[in-house]
């Protein structure tokens, strides 16, 4: 008789993220992070979401890096929504990794620092 092998679960619930609501940058609830697996023996791959009582859902990949976006959706893990912020239609938050040197982008850093995270347009200091 074969016995029966559970899976484990893919995702962490009440976890934490460095992400924050892109619009007011306040901490998200709900926050969940869903192992999508690795691509490559060492390149780990999750999806980050989390809730914003005011904006709602967001979500973002990390894979082995910083997010290059924050996007906003229905749910966790769902689909990307439309949001209208200050008059800007908007499916996407770019990030400031996006404006990391080469030399940073190409070096090991620790996808989960906080710095970044922020959105463009939110940063208070220069990474």
């Amino acid at each position: 008789m074969d016995s029966f092998v559970p899976v484990p679960s893919r995702e962490k619930t009440g976890a934490r993220t460095p992400m924050r609501c892109p619009v007011c940058d306040t901490e998200l609830r709900g926050v969940a992070i869903r192992d999508i697996g690795g691509i490559t023996a060492d390149l780990a791959w999750e999806v980050h979401a989390g809730e914003c009582s005011e904006h709602g859902w967001f979500q973002a990949e990390v894979i082995s890096q910083p997010p290059r976006e924050i996007f906003p959706v229905t749910r966790p893990f769902g689909v990307a929504r439309r949001m209208v912020v200050d008059g800007d239609e908007l499916f996407a938050f770019s990030t400031v990794w996006n404006d990391v040197p080469a030399s940073v982008k190409l070096s090991r850093v620790n996808p989960l620092d906080p710095r970044y995270w922020r959105v463009r347009g939110q940063v208070r200091q220069s990474i």
